[in-house]
């Protein structure tokens, strides 16, 4: 053997012996965790880089961590509190609206109720009530859409799941639906009426001029809670 060779094979067995000696003393903190309690004095002896790259003792470089993780803890405090607020303020918002349809006398007043508050409290823009099954008062006929009509078999591929679906959607008989507001509506929210799953008595349509307001890949629970509400509001105004 040469004399590289055994300067290689030194140089290994030395790295070996150091990777032991580490294990070995961090397996004896990990199973002795009150160790600086008994050595205080070597907190302060024992330095570690700091990111500036001047060496702290161990005692600054826990105080450091202590203060970043207390840093991120406030921000996601702060985010906690503005997801708390915001859905705060979507309660009573639903509660407006809930107090508004139980006011209504049929489908003429509780579509006018849904416009005002959905319009003002809500970001949206246009809403169209549309039901399959026959209304219990002439005057709200306008509603009434019959389940083989072309609009209501666009719509049955929206609903077959029972859940809102939000996004753009250009197949739909947008102008028999919102009239000449339909040309400036650029996404759409549509909310499925039932209170027995398989039978969709109709559907609740909502519009906003903005394309980003009801995207496809946006959450639905709250507007499914919406959707359950308004359902066992609206189903007393249509025919059994």
């Amino acid at each position: 053997m040469n004399a590289s060779s055994e300067l290689e094979k030194e140089t290994t067995e030395i790295e070996q012996n150091n990777a032991q000696d580490e294990q070995t003393v961090i397996n004896y903190l990990n199973t002795h965790p009150d160790f600086f309690n008994h050595n205080p004095s070597l907190l302060a002896n024992i330095k570690i880089a700091h990111n500036s790259g001047s060496a702290i003792s161990l005692i600054e470089r826990q105080v450091d961590i202590l203060r970043q993780q207390n840093k991120q803890q406030k921000i996601q405090l702060a985010e906690l509190f503005e997801i708390a607020n915001e859905n705060e303020q979507s309660n009573q918002k639903i509660h407006k609206l809930i107090l508004a349809l139980l006011d209504s006398k049929n489908l003429s007043t509780s579509e006018k109720a849904l416009t005002k508050v959905l319009c003002n409290d809500f970001s949206v823009d246009a809403i169209s009530l549309r039901v399959f099954v026959e209304p219990k008062t002439k005057q709200a006929q306008q509603f009434f859409i019959a389940k083989d009509s072309p609009v209501a078999n666009q719509l049955d591929k929206l609903l077959y799941t029972r859940k809102p679906q939000c996004g753009y959607f250009k197949n739909l008989h947008l102008e028999e639906l919102f009239a000449e507001q339909a040309e400036s509506l650029a996404s759409f929210a549509v909310l499925p009426l039932f209170v027995e799953k398989n039978n969709c008595f109709g559907v609740l349509i909502m519009g906003s001029h903005n394309i980003r307001r009801f995207s496809a890949d946006m959450g639905t629970l709250f507007l499914e809670r919406m959707s359950e509400s308004i359902s066992h509001i609206l189903i007393s105004f249509v025919k059994k």
